[in-house]
C-alpha cells in the first residue's frame, strides 16, 4: 500500500497551531516578550481598507518545542488598519491574531527565521453610504459585505538580535478575511486574502 505524503504547507500549520496549545507545558527557559511596530500593506490589505498603513501590538510566551532545542512561540496580537475614502465610502479594519511561531536560529546574522501560522478574527467599521439602486456599480460598494468567522494565517520573517532584551523583527503574513459572497446582491471587490509586512521592535523580560 502506497504511502501518501503529507503536504508541507499543511504540516507547517499543523504543527505551529498546535504548539498554542502545547507550548506552556513544553517550555524549558519559559519567557515573556512585548512587540509593537507599524504594518505596511500590500495591495490586498489596500482593497479592503484603500490604505497601506496600520499598527500592530502583541505579547508572546517563548519556550522549546516538544523533544527538541527549537524555541517555540506563541502569542497574542492586535492591528488596527484604519480606512482612508474612497468615492465617499470607509473601512476600517480591527485584527485580533493568536499566533504560534518556530524560531530557527541565524548565528551568522545574530538572529533568527520566523516560520508559523495563525488564527484570526475581523471586526469591521463602514461610513458612507454605498449605491444599492447600481447592484453592478462596484466602486460605489463597500469592498467586502461583512469579516466574520475565524480565519487562518501564514507568517514568515527574520528577527535580528540588538542586545539580550531587544530585537528587531520583519514578519510577512497573509491572512483570509472574505470569500466571494454569492448570496450578495451587490457586486464588491470579492474574495480578499489581506497580506503585509510587520516591522516590529520586541523587548523580551
Amino acid at each position: 500500500m502506497p504511502i501518501r505524503k503529507e503536504n508541507p504547507v499543511n504540516k507547517l500549520i499543523r504543527t505551529s497551531l498546535l504548539g498554542l496549545v502545547v507550548l506552556p507545558l513544553a517550555a524549558q527557559t519559559p519567557g515573556f516578550s512585548v512587540a509593537g511596530g507599524p504594518i505596511l500593506g500590500f495591495e490586498s490589505l489596500k482593497k479592503a481598507t484603500n490604505n497601506t498603513l496600520a499598527f500592530q501590538i502583541g505579547a508572546d510566551y517563548t519556550g522549546h518545542d516538544l523533544g527538541s532545542d527549537i524555541p517555540a512561540r506563541a502569542g497574542l496580537a492586535l492591528a488596527s488598519m484604519p480606512g482612508k475614502d474612497w468615492n465617499g465610502l470607509k473601512t476600517s479594519l480591527l485584527l485580533t491574531q493568536l499566533h504560534g511561531d518556530i524560531l530557527l536560529p541565524l548565528p551568522r546574522i545574530h538572529g533568527y527565521g520566523i516560520l508559523g501560522a495563525s488564527l484570526n478574527t475581523w471586526s469591521m467599521s463602514k461610513s458612507g453610504t454605498e449605491d444599492t439602486e447600481d447592484p453592478l456599480d462596484r466602486d460605489h460598494h463597500f469592498p467586502i459585505r461583512d469579516a466574520k468567522g475565524l480565519k487562518l494565517g501564514l507568517r514568515v520573517g527574520v528577527g535580528f538580535n540588538l542586545t539580550r532584551n531587544l530585537a528587531l523583527e520583519a514578519v510577512i503574513q497573509q491572512t483570509e478575511l472574505a470569500g466571494k459572497d454569492l448570496e450578495d446582491p451587490l457586486v464588491r471587490q470579492g474574495g480578499i486574502n489581506p497580506g503585509w509586512l510587520n516591522l516590529d521592535i520586541r523587548f523580551s523580560f
